[in-house]
């Protein structure tokens, strides 16, 4: 009807984050704008030293791309805190999945043109210049410079990517640690660049373009791993770990959490990853093949207790469950003794 107003559409109460969990963002948010300071004078530094070497080159541009993942992550923490409103009913909670989608693929798409411009210079066999600076009343090759430069760069990566990697493991935030995991890449592309550059003095004109190369498949390789995470994350598949090595251990928790409860004979649940949090279905089938208001609550209760990640909850009664594991968790029926089952 044309005249008729819209239904009112509630608005998510989002589980605010316990003192420790902030107090960590707080900390994240701190070393994400340490990264993007030492990592920008990293990158003058480099800039300055920088030469005729396309390995120097190709870790410049590496440094610039390591400031990505930070800014996105600040980018993102500053959309979270605007909580819920008309527009976002749901919150933005899943804030850090698109800035890490939208930085993943900035780094796929740079990491590739490195890889296309380091296999042409091998090609075309462009031999490198390295010639000699005046440093006072001394002059030297340059080429001790840029393995000076590179040598320093390693350092600020290595402290902040242990910090980093320390609180992504206890905020459980993928975004955080795929940073780390960059930093952890940044000195191992220095040494590269190092011997790419060592390599020239000794006349091998190839050694250059070959650590450019290593280089440059290293930033590639890590846009697309990240790439194929981030879209991952934004199809709700299967919650991970924070390195992605296995499943969250989450979901199989609050199913044998909820399974333990009074009444409850079988349940199995269905979780996604929003940002830092886990929302998602818990379906529950009990001896009555009904819920009451309480049990529902209950049910809720007893989830949210399991881990400060879990969110949003929908029970959803069950009056039959086939003893089958569906996407993400098994059925799991209470021992017997304590529910007996019924004819």
């Amino acid at each position: 009807m044309s005249g008729a107003s819209s239904p009112v559409i509630s608005e998510r109460t989002p589980r605010p984050l316990g003192s420790a969990q902030d107090a960590d963002l707080r900390r994240a948010a701190r070393l994400c704008w340490w990264s993007i300071g030492l990592l920008g004078a990293v990158t003058v530094m480099m800039y300055a030293a920088m030469g005729g070497s396309q390995a120097m080159q190709t870790a410049l541009i590496e440094d610039v791309l390591s400031m990505l993942p930070p800014m996105a992550f600040l980018i993102a923490l500053r959309f979270r805190a605007r909580g819920v409103d008309a527009t976002y009913i749901n919150g933005r909670e899943r804030a850090f999945d698109i800035t890490f989608l939208a930085s993943a693929v900035a780094l796929t798409a740079v990491g590739a043109l490195l890889v296309l411009d380091s296999l042409h210079v091998l090609v075309t066999r462009t031999h490198p210049v390295v010639g000699t600076v005046a440093i006072g009343d001394t002059v030297i090759w340059q080429g001790w410079v840029m393995i000076a430069a590179l040598a320093v760069s390693c350092v600020p990566p290595v402290i902040l990517g242990r910090l980093k990697l320390r609180l992504a493991r206890r905020l459980d935030s993928k975004p955080l640690h795929t940073d780390a995991d960059m930093n952890k890449a940044d000195w191992m592309t220095a040494v590269a660049g190092i011997g790419g550059i060592v390599g020239i003095g000794f006349g091998l004109w190839w050694a250059d373009a070959a650590a450019a190369l290593f280089i440059s498949v290293e930033v590639l390789r890590d846009g697309v791993r990240n790439l194929r995470n981030a879209v991952r994350d934004m199809h709700d598949a299967q919650p991970q770990q924070v390195d992605r090595r296995d499943v969250d251990p989450l979901p199989a928790a609050v199913a044998e959490a909820v399974g333990a409860l009074d009444g409850v004979t079988a349940c199995r649940v269905r979780f996604h990853e929003e940002g830092l949090r886990l929302s998602g279905v818990i379906h529950v089938a009990t001896a009555e093949g009904a819920l009451s208001a309480a049990q529902v609550q209950s049910i809720r209760d007893t989830a949210r207790a399991v881990h400060w990640r879990i969110d949003a909850v929908a029970v959803m009664p069950e009056p039959r469950m086939i003893d089958a594991p569906t996407r993400d968790e098994p059925l799991r029926p209470p021992p017997e003794d304590r529910h007996p089952r019924r004819g």
